[in-house]
């Protein structure tokens, strides 16, 4: 068998599970999102153009974090289904290595890595950003109008709106109660209709209401004699029409700048300009302090109203004060230290959420990276491990797969979280769940090399045997 038909052979057997668990992975995640802001989208009456495009960039967002899942999961199979059918034992007795069998697919994975960083550091921020404008928009739009038989409805800027009955296609209503509160004085306008219709204009700006047979009243609260007098006024109607303005259910496209200003829609020379920026403010903030102190705290405490500073001994100087200067000096020492406890309070405030946002932009920044060599990695864990259990499809491979990766997201997510609490420093947290996997990728590795029986229970169980088995009788 020539070394380039084995090559196509095996990325043949491994680009199909690895593309197919790529898009399970996403899916899961994207369903996980879905169902997260649910609550959000149902009932606001979204087009189906709004719902892809917020759909689309949702899916696009979680390729990244299933891509590890996609390589540990694809390599176990692949590799697992080689090893049950007696391919890797044929292509070992050809005289070839483990290393040489997973040449092909290991330059494939690296590319693939490679792959991720571009994808992590340049689309990623992009559609985050229009995924995340977009999930605003959504959230903040107003449910869509639905006005229920005898219940008031609120939802309405200015109106307050009851119907008795309402038909079967929503436009005839029966028995109408209107509170319009537009003129911002409460309930002063009530109006009342025995019926009406209900229609929407074309563009939807504006629901149209023409009420017949009822009766209009308003308190008028202009007229000079108000208190005492409270005029009324009485306007009985055979036809009135109210166009209520709907402007505010429409959903309104926030610009992307204001979301600009997160890691997550940045590239790694964005998150590191902005690294220095906090550091150049963090640093401003100490020399500001220091400034502050040496020029107006520290030379104010030694002064009194009316005295400067004097060139004796702090002692002496308060010795030569009378009881009035003397507490007056105090007076004055203790409001400038209180002044100065909170000033320095209100700089400590700023510099920990300066450092803050470091922590979160650092971490932010070694997970664009640290997530690519996370392929890799859990390659080395996934392709021995497949070739030892030697099963291929979606059985146990599956269940193995998805108890690695949950470990490694578990720890992941842990250490994430120590990160942000100021436990660790960032690079620690974002690459230990890696440095934890190495060692166990480097051993299943070797175990793969020499053909161990690693979770093989026979030969476990065997030796046990063995020990307790009675020599036969002479």
């Amino acid at each position: 068998m020539k070394l380039k038909v084995l090559h196509k052979y095996l990325l043949k057997a491994y680009l199909p599970p690895f593309f197919l668990t790529l898009f399970v992975g996403v899916f899961v995640f994207f369903l996980i999102h879905v169902f997260t802001y649910m609550d959000d989208i149902v009932g606001k009456g979204m087009g189906a153009w709004i719902l892809t495009q917020f759909f689309t960039y949702s899916f696009i967002t979680f390729i990244p974090v299933a891509m590890p899942l996609a390589v540990l999961l694809s390599s176990i199979m692949t590799f697992g289904s080689l090893a049950e059918n007696y391919e890797l034992a044929a292509m070992k007795s050809c005289g070839l290595s483990l290393f040489k069998i997973i040449r092909p697919i290991l330059l494939f994975i690296l590319f693939l890595s490679g792959v991720t960083f571009v994808f992590n550091n340049f689309v990623l921020p992009a559609v985050t950003l229009k995924s995340a404008r977009l999930l605003w928009d959504i959230r903040q739009a107003k449910p869509t109008l639905s006005i229920k038989e005898g219940i008031y409805y609120d939802k309405l800027d200015g109106y307050n709106i009851k119907v008795g009955k309402k038909s079967k296609d929503g436009k005839t209503l029966k028995n109408v109660h209107i509170y319009d509160h537009t003129a911002g004085q409460g309930n002063t306008i009530q109006i009342y209709a025995d019926s009406g219709k209900m229609t929407t204009s074309a563009d939807t700006n504006y629901l149209q209401l023409q009420l017949l047979n009822g009766t209009r009243y308003e308190d008028i609260i202009k007229d000079e004699h108000y208190k005492s007098k409270h005029p009324l006024s009485i306007l009985t109607y055979k036809e009135l029409d109210i166009n209520v303005d709907m402007s505010s259910f429409k959903m309104k496209q926030t610009k992307e700048e204001l979301f600009k200003g997160h890691h997550e829609m940045l590239n790694v020379w964005q998150i590191n300009n902005e690294l220095d920026t906090f550091r150049n403010n963090i640093q401003s903030k100490h020399i500001n302090l220091i400034n502050q102190f040496n020029n107006y705290f520290l030379v104010r405490t030694f002064r009194s109203s009316n005295f400067n500073l004097p060139a004796q001994k702090l002692k002496d100087f308060y010795a030569t004060l009378n009881k009035d200067e003397f507490n007056r000096s105090v007076e004055n020492a203790m409001n400038l230290a209180r002044s100065s406890t909170g000033y320095i309070e209100s700089i400590e405030n700023e510099i920990n959420l300066q450092q803050l946002n470091m922590t979160d932009y650092l971490l932010g920044f070694h997970k664009k990276i640290s997530i690519s060599f996370a392929c890799i990695v859990l390659f080395f864990v996934g392709a021995p491990l497949g070739a030892i259990i030697k099963k291929g499809g979606m059985g146990m491979p599956v269940v193995v797969a998805v108890l690695f990766f949950l470990l490694y997201y578990v720890v992941t997510i842990i250490f994430e979280d120590l990160v942000i609490e100021g436990v660790y420093i960032p690079a620690f947290g974002a690459w230990f769940p890696l440095v934890l996997f190495l060692p166990l990728g480097i051993f299943l590795t070797y175990k793969a090399a020499k053909d161990s029986a690693l979770f093989d229970l026979h030969a476990y169980i065997t030796p046990i045997k063995k020990l307790f088995k009675t020599s036969p009788k002479s």
